[in-house]
């Protein structure tokens, strides 16, 4: 029996979440524990605020999330912060980071 400890419930399938393990409920069974997958991915792009900047001056490199599994090309939007709730800055982004921050 766990004493002291927070738990939060999934309804969906029963889970009980302590921070990043844990444990599931099933036929007065409770199981052993488990490790949470990676819920983000970190993407290293480069960023600008016009598409002539990006492919032609000198774009930034920044750091953004997105759903685990998830790549520039598959991600449906990109997060400024690991928990997927901010919405990254309006502009442009690409995954060609070797031109980063060089003018051509």
């Amino acid at each position: 029996m766990l004493q002291g400890v927070l738990l939060r419930t999934d309804f969906t399938d029963n889970k009980y979440i302590y921070m990043a393990n844990y444990r599931q409920q099933t036929g007065g069974v409770l199981g052993s524990s488990q490790v949470c997958a990676a819920c983000y991915d970190a993407l290293t792009l480069c960023y600008s605020t016009t598409s002539q900047d990006l492919c032609c001056g000198s774009p930034t490199s920044v750091t953004v999330y997105v759903n685990a599994g998830e790549t520039l090309a598959t991600a449906t939007n990109l997060y400024s912060d690991t928990a997927l709730t901010t919405v990254a800055t309006a502009g442009y982004y690409s995954d060609n980071t070797n031109n980063c921050g060089l003018t051509p």
